[in-house]
C-alpha cells in the first residue's frame, strides 16, 4: 500500500488484499480461539481501517482512479467474514446484523467522499455504482442475518424501492437488474412457498394479521418501484423490457393472493390456515364475491391509470368468476336466492360493461 501511494502504483492496492485475507486466514486456522474471540477481530480490523481510509488520504489525486474503492469493497468482504466468525463466538450472534450495516455505513462514507471529488456530470457511474451496491449489499445482508421470517421478505421488499430511488440518482444498470432481483425473491417468496402460511399460528384476529402488513407492504413496494421506473420509462426498458409492467402486475398479484388468504384464515379452524374451494356455500361465495370486488377494482384502476394490462386480467378474472358463480355456487342456491343472484349478477356484468363502452371503446372509436 506504501508502493502504490508514494509511486502511484494504485492497481497494488486491490491486490494488497489478498496477502492481508491470507495472514488473517492463516492465523484463524493456526490460533483461533472462542475464548480469545476478540483477538481476531483485532487483529482484521486495522487492516480493514487502512484499505478503508486510503481512498480518502489520496483524496484528489483518485478522481478518475477504481483501484483504491475496489480494494476497499474487497477488504469490506474479507473483514466481514474474520469480524463475523469472531463476534459469533463472543456471543453476538443476536446483534450481528450490526456488522454489516455499520459497513455499509463505512461505504456510503466512501460514496459521499466519491461524490464531493467529481463534478455532478463528469462522474464515473461504474465507481459510484461499485461503491454503492457494495453498501446496498450489507444492508441485503443484514436482512436475513439479523431477522427472520416475514421480516426478511419485507425487509428485501423496502431495499428493492430504496434501490428504484438509488437508480433516479446514479443512473446505472446494475441497480436495475439488482433491484428487480429482489423484488422476485420477494415475489418467490410469497406466492411460491408454502411454508409462509406456517411462519406463525394463527391469529385470533382475523383480517388484522401479520398476514396483511407482510403482503401489503411488499405490495407498495412493487408499485413504487414500478412508479419509479416509469418516470424514465426508455431508460428502464433498455435495461429489461416491460419492467415497470411486471413490478406492477406482481404487486397486484400480491395483493390478490392476500385476499385469498385472509378468506381463508377467516373461515380456518384450528392453528393453522387451510384453503377449501369447496367447504361450504358462505365460504364459496365470499371467494367468489371477493374476486368479482377485485376485478372491478382492477379495473377501475386500469381506467384511471390507462393500463391495458391492468384492463385485460381485470376482464379475466371478473370471466373466471362469473364462471365460478354460474357454474358452482348458484346452482348450490334455492328458490328465490337463485333468481335474487342471478339478477345482481347481470347487474354487475351490465355495469361493467358501461364502463368499458365509455371509458375504453368509445375513447378509442373517437381517436380513430
Amino acid at each position: 500500500m506504501a508502493i502504490a501511494y508514494l509511486g502511484d502504483r494504485h492497481f497494488l492496492a486491490p491486490v494488497a488484499v489478498l496477502p492481508a485475507a491470507l495472514a488473517l486466514l492463516f492465523w484463524y486456522w493456526e490460533s483461533f480461539n472462542s475464548e480469545h474471540w476478540w483477538e481476531l477481530f483485532l487483529f482484521a480490523a486495522p487492516l480493514y481501517v487502512i484499505f478503508l481510509a486510503y481512498p480518502m488520504i489520496i483524496g484528489t489525486r483518485a478522481r478518475r482512479l477504481l483501484e483504491p474503492y475496489l480494494a476497499a469493497v474487497l477488504a469490506s468482504g474479507t473483514f466481514f467474514f474474520f469480524a463475523r466468525q469472531s463476534l459469533v463466538a463472543g456471543g453476538y450472534a443476536n446483534a450481528i446484523g450490526l456488522l454489516p450495516v455499520s459497513q455499509a455505513a463505512l461505504m456510503a462514507g466512501l460514496l459521499w467522499q466519491l461524490l464531493r471529488i467529481e463534478a455532478p456530470g463528469e462522474r464515473t457511474q461504474g465507481r459510484l455504482a461499485m461503491v454503492a451496491g457494495a453498501a446496498l449489499a450489507f444492508v441485503t445482508a443484514a436482512i436475513p442475518l439479523q431477522l427472520d421470517k416475514q421480516w426478511i421478505t419485507i425487509g428485501w421488499a423496502l431495499l428493492a424501492a430504496a434501490l428504484a430511488w438509488l437508480w433516479q440518482r446514479i443512473p446505472h444498470r446494475g441497480l436495475v437488474f439488482w433491484s428487480a432481483g429482489l423484488l422476485t425473491t420477494v415475489f418467490v417468496r410469497l406466492v411460491l412457498n408454502p411454508a409462509v402460511l406456517l411462519y406463525h399460528p394463527r391469529s385470533s384476529v382475523p383480517i388484522l394479521n401479520w398476514y396483511l402488513y407482510t403482503y401489503v407492504v411488499s405490495a407498495l413496494a412493487f408499485f413504487a418501484a414500478a412508479k419509479l421506473w416509469r418516470s424514465e420509462p426508455g431508460a428502464v426498458r433498455r435495461e429489461i423490457p416491460q419492467i415497470t409492467t411486471w413490478a406492477a402486475a406482481g404487486g397486484t398479484v400480491l395483493l390478490f393472493v392476500l385476499l385469498n388468504i385472509e378468506i381463508a384464515d377467516f373461515y380456518s379452524m384450528g392453528p393453522e390456515l387451510t384453503f377449501n374451494f369447496n367447504a361450504g356455500l358462505g365460504q364459496d361465495l365470499t371467494y367468489t364475491i371477493g374476486w368479482g370486488i377485485f376485478a372491478f377494482a382492477l379495473l377501475i384502476s386500469g381506467i384511471i391509470l390507462r393500463s391495458k394490462p391492468a384492463r385485460v386480467s381485470a376482464i379475466t378474472l371478473l370471466s373466471v368468476t362469473v364462471g365460478k358463480c354460474f357454474l358452482h355456487d348458484l346452482w348450490r342456491l334455492g328458490g328465490l336466492y337463485r333468481i335474487g343472484s342471478f339478477v345482481g349478477l347481470a347487474i354487475c356484468l351490465t355495469l361493467v360493461a358501461l364502463l368499458l363502452q365509455k371509458f375504453i371503446l368509445l375513447p378509442q372509436i373517437e381517436s380513430e
